[in-house]
């Protein structure tokens, strides 16, 4: 620096050169200090956060577990329907569902319910022959002296909360079960779920889902792991400790003053089911979940479902939170209500977070000279702690839940949390866009889960009933992108792994990488 000023500024004496040169070093140094500080800072941050979200999760797992302990309370029991059973609705909103509709049509004219108290509601949106094939099951059905209504909207207005507040106003009875189209209800689900509401406090009964393919492939398997930790973990954890609980869209039953109560159905946020569960539950009603029933349904097959299905549950979460969090905590709800409940809507935020855990991994290298000191070491510990919460609150599910996969070896549940969480992230760049959109008011489309009614490994459908994409989703370049980088990053640090983040980097790489693989697959064979 000194030769240099030298050269430029030859008028200058060997004093001036000098203090030039320490001048422009000392606002060089500086400058390089504050950006390492942002980028360390926004790295510690984001793994704080992750941190704090698998403790919350933990906890709800440690409450799910003392629920299930033999000292524990007794769970969830029927109080019982007293007199004559009331009158039942059952709702099945639809759109473009021509592989599943006979299938759940024909589930439903098998329920054992006295024909005189069960209406049907085929709530059908759709816009393909959908329609002409309901239309010639419900014509069958009706000859067999079953109340069943094809409801056909002008549009599709309000998208599935629309369709379901329009349905209500076309029949008064006291009760209104909704099953989406690849749910298949047990005969008994009415009779038994109708016992609970014995209680007049009782406003929604929640049933837990099970999966008619969940060894389909990977991704049915990493899909029902996940959808189990919420019906065992998630839910139960909850309502052990007293807490909010939601109505999941489907495989429930509503007890009808309880919508009317808190405004009905309303189609500002994704999550119309999230939404009407806190508005209610903020009214006073008391939710249940009955881990006891369980409904079969279907998991979505492809990536591309899994994004799109992804993308709703995330944005539609925050857009609740947006909306409701004033109103929890200006309600008279305790205060760990208020703070579950918080967790509860916002806890989609964990895929921003994991995103921000990307973007400073990549940074770290190349903008800090950390290599083994005090950070590098912060970081590795609050990661395992982070993994630790998580393969608690898994292995919880697994262990304690009466799930019909069957129980899994310790070993099988510490792999599968990790390639889930793996796959969390390669999904997060995509959930992080979809938060920044409920953040900014951007109103989307209900886009629908395809349902495919393919169940066994040797259906071999997938090819004709796949979910039709017309072109990459952008953020699939981005995936695509991250795949390669992280890749590369794997490679570059095997020379000194021990000083590394290298176990990082191979995790992210697998996560995009499955992400993007699956995704481009998809869009090549449609």
């Amino acid at each position: 620096m000194l030769i240099q000023l030298a050269i430029e500024y030859p008028l200058f004496s060997a004093t001036e050169a000098k203090q030039h040169a320490a001048k422009a070093l000392f606002e060089d140094r500086k400058f390089t200090n504050v950006i390492e500080f942002f980028v360390e800072a926004f790295a510690f941050f984001a793994t704080v956060m992750i941190v704090v979200y698998s403790l919350a999760q933990a906890a709800l797992a440690y409450s799910y577990s003392r629920s299930k302990s033999s000292n524990a309370k007794p769970p969830v029991t029927p109080v019982g329907w007293a007199g004559n059973l009331p009158r039942v609705l059952i709702q099945l909103p639809i759109y473009n569902e021509q592989y599943v509709v006979e299938r759940l049509l024909n589930c439903m004219a098998k329920m054992d319910y006295p024909k005189d108290k069960l209406s049907i509601q085929l709530l059908d949106d759709s816009s393909d022959e959908t329609t002409e094939i309901a239309a010639r099951v419900i014509a069958q059905l009706k000859t067999q002296g079953i109340d069943i209504e094809h409801v056909r909207r002008a549009d599709r207005k309000g998208f599935k909360a629309g369709a379901l507040q329009y349905g209500l106003g076309l029949n008064d009875s006291e009760f209104v079960a909704i099953f989406d189209a690849d749910f298949l209800p047990r005969p008994e689900f009415i009779k038994q779920v109708v016992a609970y509401f014995g209680d007049p406090k009782v406003g929604m009964v929640q049933t837990r889902w099970e999966h008619l393919n969940y060894n389909y492939s990977l991704i049915t398997r990493l899909m029902g792991f996940a959808i189990d930790n919420h019906f065992s973990v998630e839910q139960g954890g909850r309502q052990a400790s007293d807490n909010f609980i939601n109505f999941n869209g489907t495989g429930g039953m509503w007890r009808r003053a309880t919508i009317e109560d808190a405004g009905g159905w309303e189609s500002d946020c994704l999550t119309e089911d999230l939404d009407l569960s806190f508005r209610s539950q903020l009214k006073g009603w008391k939710f249940l979940f009955v881990e006891s029933i369980t409904t079969p349904s279907e998991l979505p097959v492809e990536m591309n479902a899994v994004r799109s299905q992804q993308f709703r549950w995330t944005k539609g979460a925050a857009e609740t939170g947006k909306k409701t969090l004033v109103n929890l905590w200006s309600s008279n709800a305790p205060l760990m209500s208020k703070i579950v409940g918080s967790f509860h809507m916002f806890n989609s935020l964990v895929f921003l977070f994991m995103h921000f855990f990307v973007v400073s991994m990549l940074l770290l290298p190349w903008f800090t000279h950390f290599s083994t000191g005090p950070l590098f070491w912060t970081l590795k510990v609050l990661i395992a702690i982070s993994f630790i919460g998580m393969i608690y609150t898994f292995g919880t599910a697994q262990r304690l839940g009466d799930f019909t996969a069957g129980k899994k070896s310790p070993l099988h549940i510490v792999l599968m949390t990790v390639f889930f969480t793996s796959t969390a992230i390669g999904l997060s760049f995509a959930n992080s866009w979809a938060i920044i959109q409920a953040f900014t008011g951007k109103v989307t489309p209900f886009v629908r889960t395809p349902k495919l009614n393919i169940v066994k490994k040797d259906q071999n459908e997938a090819n004709n009933k796949a979910y039709k994409i017309k072109a990459l989703p952008p953020a699939a370049y981005v995936e695509i992108l991250y795949t390669f980088i992280f890749v590369g990053m794997v490679i570059y640090c095997l020379p000194h792994a021990a000083s590394t983040f290298i176990e990082v980097y191979a995790y992210f790489a697998i996560g995009f990488g499955f992400v993007a693989f699956n995704t481009l697959k998809e869009s090549i064979r449609n």
